[in-house]
């Protein structure tokens, strides 16, 4: 492992000195999900390798100072972070998109996105950025608000199982995990 490289703790850490920098480590521990001392063996590798500076307030509290270089590895981590985000969300459209186009090559032209999720969000600009002009779509948040019979119904929300009476029916995130 490269040393100079910051891991994930570490930029939990730097996070929440970067929201508060009188924060205690205790609390901290309680935000960033870790062990008080945990917690007291990253502040100390963060000051070692110049990420943070410590300043006592008084006998029992300090101040954590996220340095420029702290400020840059953090900037650094959320870009690549945000990358990635960009580039899962990506991959997730694509498989629903051949998931989609699938059913279209079968014949299918009507769609139902089941879901108030962020999945049936990206379901939804998946179908929209097909652009195929006979292609249709609906949107419902609930099983209940199901109009139409022949439409294909995209579930978009792991709750929702097909029911035994319609087989017109695709669990979304079952079929892209696979």
């Amino acid at each position: 492992m490269d040393h100079s490289e910051i891991t994930e703790r570490e930029l939990k850490v730097i996070d929440e000195i970067a929201k508060d920098q009188s924060i205690t480590q205790r609390e901290i521990s309680r935000r960033a999900g870790m062990s008080l001392g945990m917690v007291n063996i990253v502040l100390k590798r963060l000051t070692r390798k110049g990420h943070i500076k410590l300043r006592r307030l008084n006998k029992r509290s300090l101040e954590y100072i996220l340095t420029p270089k702290g400020f840059a590895e953090k900037a650094k981590k959320s870009y690549w972070y945000i990358n990635r985000t960009i580039n899962s969300l990506r991959e997730i459209k694509a498989k629903i998109q051949i998931l989609i186009l699938k059913e279209y090559q079968r014949g299918e032209r009507k769609f139902i996105i089941l879901g108030n999720s962020e999945l049936a969000d990206i379901v939804e600009i998946s179908l929209r950025d097909l652009r195929k002009s006979d292609l249709r779509y609906t949107r419902v948040s609930k099983r209940e608000k199901i109009k139409e019979k022949d439409a294909l119904i995209l579930a978009a929300e792991e709750k929702y199982r097909a029911s035994k009476d319609n087989k017109r029916w695709i669990n979304v995130l079952e079929k892209i995990a696979s």
